[in-house]
């Protein structure tokens, strides 16, 4: 995983190597071994923090680089709920320092996808109050 801010100090980009494969009929998030440590120590992260997190990275480059036009397009191209969409893409506004907490699965039980979905701060320092990570 790696990080940095655009030259404009606007964008964080951060770049998580995955690729989705289908196994069993659903789509799972395959990491190189060494980049988000699994339970069990295989490459197929389970976790649906990260997973949701993963999506909502990818979400927001399809937006940006113009492949979707719209949340409504990238929800009927992904066949999910633009409500889902839009709730996914606020996991975007995370700090670098919980996105990296979450991505090595020591974060605490505060942050899941039910606290998250009731709002996030755009604050990296209000995060860290709110979800107790320092």
């Amino acid at each position: 995983m790696s990080a940095w801010i655009s030259a404009d100090g606007n964008i964080l980009h951060i770049h998580i190597p995955m690729k989705l494969k289908r196994r069993g009929g659903r789509r799972v998030i395959i990491t190189p071994d060494s980049a988000v440590p699994t339970p069990g120590g295989n490459n197929i992260c389970a976790d649906p923090l990260v997973q949701a997190m993963v999506k909502a990275r990818r979400w927001q480059k399809m937006l940006e680089s113009g492949e979707v036009a719209t949340i409504k397009d990238l929800a009927a191209k992904e066949g999910v709920d633009r409500s889902y969409v839009g709730r996914l893409l606020k996991l975007n506004v995370l700090s670098p320092a919980i996105v990296e907490r979450v991505l090595t699965g020591d974060y605490p039980e505060s942050i899941n996808l039910e606290t998250l979905r009731l709002g996030i701060p755009l604050d990296w320092d209000e995060q860290a109050e709110l979800f107790g990570v320092g």
